[in-house]
Order: structure tokens, then sequence, then C-alpha cells
């Protein structure tokens, strides 16, 4: 059977096989060049399940039923209101805010989606039919308690079937994504995110708890 994990995911963005085992919240980055992003948000309600705050970082701490936990880091920039990029280890993905949702520029699906209630659907970006499960779900990671989260499920069929879950937290982002596929599950959760802090040489950074 093909494996199914988070590499798949949208919250891995592409970071399996580039995640690092590190623990620590220290991590060599490379500084984003002054002016290649701007302070802005879109203004719109839905943007704070989804925030693209300019040069935040979030860490993910990434199990897997058939590997060792490592993490990864996803960088922000601000492109302008409507839109934004996140940064991974292998390229970026950029999305744009809407009156409809949260989408992928470029391509016709979304993120999430309005309303904001149970049982909203759409069609999702791995292919499946996306919808809201729950909203203000509570939900506790290693970077603490958070509460009034939306929780979707993403079911795709056909011959590699697989289930994506992810929880969305208010001024956050996403804080959880849960993965199954076939008799594989792989979880990313989130470990710490904000602003990052110089401490030493260029390019040596530490997320704010």
């Amino acid at each position: 059977m093909k494996h199914v994990g988070v590499c798949l995911s949208l919250l891995a963005l592409g970071a399996c096989g580039e995640a690092s085992t590190r623990s620590t919240q220290t991590t060599q980055t490379t500084p984003m060049p002054a002016g290649t992003g701007i302070a802005a948000t879109s203004g719109l309600p839905i943007e704070r399940y989804f925030p693209i705050l300019d040069n935040h970082l979030w860490t993910y701490d990434l199990l897997s039923d058939d590997g060792a936990p490592s993490s990864f880091l996803v960088r922000a920039r601000r492109i302008r209101a409507e839109e934004g990029e996140l940064q991974t280890p292998r390229g970026p993905k950029r999305f744009s805010f809407t009156a409809e949702g949260i989408g992928l520029v470029d391509k016709a699906v979304f993120v999430l989606k309005l309303p904001l209630i149970e049982g909203t659907t759409w069609r999702g970006e791995h292919g499946g039919i996306a919808r809201i499960a729950t909203v203000g779900a509570p939900v506790t990671v290693a970077a603490g308690r958070f509460t009034d989260c939306i929780v979707t499920i993403e079911e795709r069929g056909g011959d590699i079937r697989a289930t994506y879950t992810t929880t969305f937290c208010p001024d956050v982002g996403i804080v959880v994504l849960d993965v199954e596929g076939g008799m594989q599950h792989e979880r990313a959760e989130l470990r710490s995110y904000g602003p990052p802090v110089s401490i030493g040489p260029s390019g040596t950074t530490l997320i704010k708890p």
C-alpha cells in the first residue's frame, strides 16, 4: 500500500523528508530581506483562523506510526492585504483571503470556507470533499490550550483513500493536523509560534513562546 502521510497535507506543505529531529526551539533560518513583506490583514473575520503574519514562525512536532518524532518549521510572508504566503523547507505556498473563504492561489480549492458553521462543505485541497465537523472545540498541545477552534475533515476516495482532520484556532491558525490512510496515521501538533527573536549570530533565531 502506498504510504499516505502528512507529507501530502496542507500543514506540512511538502516538508516530509525535510523535518528536523531537533527538539530545541532554536533553529537556523534565512533572514527575510527587508521590504519583502507587509504588515497588513484582509480585515475579514475568517482570517483569525488562518493568520499569515509577516515573518512569523510556526514549529510543529510530527508523529507517525512508523518513524521517530521530528519537527518542521513554517514561516509566513505577507504579500498584500488579500494574499499571503507560507514558506517551508520545500518551497512557498500562497493563499488568498476572499469573501467566500481562504483559498489556494491559482487553484479552485479552499482551505477553509464560509459560513463557519457545522456542515459547510467545499472541494478540498487533496481531491476530496471537506466539511466543517465541529465549531467551538478546545484543544491542548505543546504550544498551549486553545478554545473556540474549528475542526474540518476532508475525505478522499479512490485507490488511495485518506482522511485529513485539521484544527484551526483563533489568532494562531493550524494547531493540529491528523492524516489517516489505510493503516497509516500521522499527526502534526503545534509546539510554538510567533515572531523570531534574535539571540546570536546573523541567521540564528528563537521562536518566541
